[in-house]
């Protein structure tokens, strides 16, 4: 008898475990599609220690205009998570704590004509924030989704209705790019494809990569963190495609400490630079199978030889983009050389240019190529530094300290990394319409109410030893 109530209190006890795991407290992340292509964790609680619970639930009130976090049903002591979708939509996850208490928020949103009236589709809420943001709910996911305009949000919709219901098996918990993530224990994370990126801005992700990779193959995994209203993320590059992933750590080791020569010479008011330190005949393979930097010096390769330019290059190297739109490239390149050979042959390159360009000189070892639409100045100083411009004046500049430089913070970040990327968030966003560009400035957004305006973004590179 004793044997037989032992065995009945295990087959109860199974049960109840069996119901908690099936309904466990991470079962809201289901709502976020497995195939998305980037992810960002956000834990609150630890990323605003010390902060009041108003601080803490800044990041809602700047998207769903939550004024009193603990009355809008949504549980921010647990992760709240970014993501983008494979088609482009961006989207916020979090923890629902009262359905009930959502409800009742979004109504009150509705009256202020912030959102929509609450309505039921298949077993679920929705709403439509600011015009853009469909707002979907159940007893256990919130999910924020768009921005997209209204002959799509029904389609939207019904995609969030698939999401809503999702199992694990279907949800972000059963992809890899989640286990990466986990094993991330910054408080705030990211693991994102390269083709989630702003296409401008996915060269120095992809450098290293076999010439026919696709950017969903490559993969960055960062830390995250705000200070002094600069978001630092420090990551790598990986695949889970093993030969892409070799590739990529191989690559990672041609970066050497970057010394600094030209943080000084990026102005405040430009949109991106890139910095490394490399030996040129390392780096150009690397260059040469990277599409994102071939399609950015396509122009000038038809008469220019950077590949032997670039096989020159001993040290320090900095590109930096004052802006950059399809219709108006502009950049700056500004490296230390081994040695300037290369300068007997441009009078070789003069007399090869395609039809209706031309190279001419505009100073000692200095000269410009123009074809009516793009133009290059590039030359060499005397103590062997390349500089380069979209105009004469940017290139002499390319290497000399500009007027008014980024933050002296960004500077020191730059320095002794291996390699880094700039963003100006002022220039970044919406500067050609890109809905990429939507990403961070819905990232930054989320963020200011907790740490402040921020300025810039500085991605420096993790490279194992």
């Amino acid at each position: 008898m004793k044997r037989l109530y032992k065995s009945l209190m295990f087959m109860c006890l199974a049960v109840v475990l069996g119901l908690l795991s099936s309904c466990s407290g991470t079962d809201y992340l289901n709502a976020i599609p497995k195939k998305s292509t980037a992810l960002i964790s956000v834990d609150m609680q630890q990323m605003a220690s010390g902060k009041s619970d108003e601080d803490k639930a800044g990041m809602l009130k700047s998207l769903l205009h939550v004024e009193d976090a603990s009355k809008c049903g949504i549980d921010i002591s647990e992760k709240i998570f970014l993501f983008e979708s494979a088609d482009g939509n961006l989207g916020l996850c979090a923890k629902v704590s009262d359905e009930g208490d959502v409800e009742d928020w979004l109504t009150s949103l509705a009256k202020q004509h912030i959102a929509t009236e609450v309505k039921e589709r298949k077993g679920f809420h929705f709403s439509v924030l600011k015009n853009s943001w469909l707002v979907g709910f159940s007893d256990q996911a919130l999910l924020v989704m768009g921005p997209v305009v209204a002959d799509a949000q029904a389609q939207l919709q019904q995609q969030m209705v698939k999401y809503l219901k999702a199992n694990e098996d279907e949800g972000i918990t059963a992809s890899p790019m989640f286990e990466r993530l986990e094993t991330i224990t910054s408080p705030m994370a990211m693991v994102a494809q390269a083709q989630a990126l702003p296409e401008k801005f996915v060269a120095p992700f992809t450098l290293g990569a076999p010439k026919d990779t696709d950017p969903s193959q490559v993969v960055i995994a960062a830390e995250m963190d705000v200070k002094d209203g600069i978001l630092q993320v420090k990551g790598e590059t990986f695949s889970f495609n093993k030969e892409i992933d070799e590739a990529l750590k191989k690559a990672a080791q041609t970066y050497r400490p970057i010394k600094g020569s030209y943080v000084k010479s990026m102005p405040a008011d430009a949109l991106a630079g890139i910095f490394m330190n490399v030996k040129g005949e390392q780096f150009l393979p690397m260059m040469q199978s990277n599409r994102s930097l071939q399609t950015l010096l396509m122009g000038i390769n038809q008469a220019i030889d950077m590949d032997n330019i670039i096989r020159s290059v001993d040290g320090d190297m900095a590109i930096v983009m004052p802006s950059l739109t399809d219709n108006n490239m502009q950049m700056t390149m500004a490296a230390k050389l081994s040695h300037a050979k290369w300068l007997g042959d441009v009078d070789y390159w003069k007399t090869s240019c395609p039809a209706g360009a031309k190279i001419a000189n505009w100073g000692k070892n200095a000269y410009f190529y123009t074809d009516g639409k793009t133009s290059f100045y590039f030359g060499v100083t005397d103590d062997k530094q390349f500089f380069s411009g979209s105009d004469q004046l940017m290139a002499q500049y390319a290497v000399k300290p500009s007027n008014h430089p980024i933050d002296a913070k960004i500077q020191k970040l730059i320095v002794g990394q291996k390699l880094a990327m700039v963003i100006n968030l002022a220039k970044s966003s919406g500067s050609d319409g890109s809905g990429k560009d939507d990403a961070i400035s819905t990232v930054t957004g989320l963020l200011t109410p907790v740490f402040g305006n921020l300025t810039s973004v500085v991605y420096t590179l993790k490279v194992k030893d």
